[in-house]
């Protein structure tokens, strides 16, 4: 695998894979992410995108995203349309690769009938892709001991909580790819 321009070997790693479901409400579009309990031994207390480890009966990264999607919130995953995969995330202090899964929940309605795994989950949290939003992000680029930089992305929630590490990246590629992809799209008047 090419990660940083670089070839990484991640044969050592935990394979994984998050959800990024995206939605509309209103005019605005949206991610749901997930608060974790912060009693959990790992990532405890950490805002992310449901998601997970994956487990030998899952034939890719789409199935366990899916599944980890329906645990987490109580949700079929069939509300779920799949759009797309990102380029994996590795998370060096952890050791995880994560594949970004993309997609869209057609009915936010849905998200009435959410009911969390309390095992894992605290609440879901609605973020918003909008300019605002994205400028808000703070970054720095932080090199590690092996000489791979990193982009360290933080964004504040409001409530003391923050997005950062890999989740951070991964949103940030979204707030980019929604930008290019949705300017102009929703109320654009014909080329």
């Amino acid at each position: 695998m090419r990660l940083f321009g670089k070839s990484t070997d991640v044969s050592s790693l935990l394979r994984s894979a998050v959800i990024v479901p995206l939605l509309q409400i209103s005019d605005k579009l949206a991610v749901l992410l997930v608060e974790k309990r912060k009693d959990l031994p790992k990532h405890g207390g950490q805002v992310a995108f449901p998601g997970g480890r994956k487990e030998p009966y899952d034939v890719g990264p789409v199935d366990t995203a899916l599944r980890e999607f329906a645990e987490e919130t109580g949700l079929p995953s069939d509300v779920v349309c799949v759009m797309g995969m990102l380029e994996p995330e590795v998370t060096y202090t952890t050791g995880y690769v994560i594949v970004p899964i993309v997609g869209f929940i057609k009915n936010a309605d849905i998200l009435k009938q959410v009911r969390v795994d309390t095992n894992e989950i605290t609440r879901i949290i609605l973020f918003f892709l909008d300019e605002a939003n994205r400028q808000d992000f703070k970054a720095e680029t932080l090199t590690l001991s092996s000489g791979i930089s990193l982009l360290y992305p933080e964004y504040e929630l409001k409530g003391g909580l923050r997005i950062w590490g890999a989740t951070a990246r991964i949103l940030l590629k979204i707030l980019a790819y929604a930008e290019d992809f949705f300017q102009g799209a929703l109320g654009s008047k014909w080329p």
